[in-house]
């Protein structure tokens, strides 16, 4: 029997159309660009690198970006910092055309294209006082450091102070770019490089769960990625239910702590961070386990053995789980967990209320400060 030929090249068109949109097209053409010149495109992300020629003053690119997004230096001729020849740019897949300039290279250039253009330019129109404040902070550094080497306590508090001052500020102007930006696909590059250290690891867990639309990219799936193990926006949302058998094999469901909060904590007895926080976590249990919440530890190990003798050696008295088939566990799964440790913190509704609570060495004072505004 002959197969239908038209729905088969129908089906054709539309994965190459497809396979088409999840290339970056970049076309360029000005005067400044001299022909037969070196143009090298790298993209941050994945550490590769394109290159081609300028040709009747123009070059273009035509590349794959698997994560759909990335940061890439964009760097025409031999010497693109003296040129102005040389640009960085949070691109997307899809078009960016750069036409003209001034002689002063891609900053004069006239930038159109997709969303991701306008978002960028939009962004760094917003940010550009942030960025003169985080200027004058790199500058106090230097005086800082100076005065602390001269031993004057004095002056080293002053230039402190007013770095601090910066900092606040700093963190407005972000704060308001990110109020008012949840679908730019720049916010998440707001947050991760041009602010990284004005929020903490749970405001920076809230405000990406709250982007949607062409935010929702490669940068914001790898800061979620890095913060909670996860790519996915949990908070405010239903949690997954899930079975697990404890180390007697007996069947505990989420379920079966309705109408408590639950902390649901994703590890392994191989995960060195994971052991590393297990003091913290101890500590923090003692202090809440007499309140309405339950632990819940869930661990990736295969091993019952190795899964058992890192419990007895961490001293973790609450419930522990596993199905003991590794990274393939079904509850990690649920949750889309990509990276241990990874925690999840439910509510009395069973929805998500928090994640991740990581934030370098103050994992636990993360942790336990979210609980205590909780658990009152």
């Amino acid at each position: 029997m002959k197969k239908p030929i038209l729905p088969l090249l129908g089906l054709m068109l539309f994965a190459f159309s497809t396979l088409a949109q999840e290339k970056l097209t970049i076309n360029a053409n000005m005067p400044e660009l001299t022909d037969g010149d070196p143009v090298y495109l790298w993209n941050a992300f994945t550490k590769t690198s394109d290159s081609t020629y300028v040709k009747n003053n123009s070059f273009s690119f035509s590349v794959d970006v698997p994560n759909g997004a990335s940061t890439f230096i964009l760097q025409a001729g031999v010497n693109p910092e003296k040129t102005g020849l040389g640009m960085f740019m949070l691109m997307q897949t899809g078009k960016l055309n750069i036409e003209g300039g001034n002689g002063t290279g891609f900053k004069g250039a006239k930038l159109t294209g997709d969303a991701f253009v306008s978002d960028w330019l939009e962004m760094e129109k917003a940010m550009a006082p942030a960025d003169e404040k985080l200027n004058q902070i790199q500058d106090l550094n230097a005086d800082f450091n100076e005065a602390r080497k001269l031993g004057d306590k004095s002056a080293a508090d002053a230039i402190a102070k007013e770095m601090g001052e910066l900092r606040k500020e700093v963190a407005k102007i972000g704060r308001d770019f990110l109020d008012q930006h949840p679908t730019s696909s720049a916010s998440a590059y707001v947050l991760n490089a041009i602010l990284p250290d004005a929020f903490s690891a749970m405001e920076k867990i809230e405000y990406l769960s709250k982007l949607s639309g062409n935010a929702l990219n490669g940068v914001s799936k790898k800061m979620l990625m890095g913060l909670t193990g996860s790519e996915t926006p949990w908070i405010g949302k239903q949690a997954p239910d899930f079975s697990q058998p404890d180390v007697n094999g007996k069947m505990v469901s989420l379920k079966d702590f309705k109408g408590k909060y639950v902390l649901v904590d994703f590890w392994a007895s191989w995960c060195t961070p994971c052991r590393g926080e297990a003091p913290q976590l101890k500590a923090i249990y003692e202090k809440v386990k007499d309140k309405n919440i339950s632990f819940v530890s869930i661990s990736l190990d295969k091993d019952k053995s190795k899964w058992t003798q890192a419990m007895l050696e961490d001293k973790m008295p609450w419930q522990q789980l596993s199905d003991l088939v590794g990274e393939q566990n079904a509850a990690a799964k649920a949750f889309n967990v990509g990276a241990v440790p990874a925690k999840f913190l439910i509510d009395p509704s069973g929805k998500v209320i928090g994640v991740g609570f990581k934030d370098g060495s103050e994992t636990g004072k993360v942790l336990e400060k979210f609980l205590n505004e909780h658990l009152k």
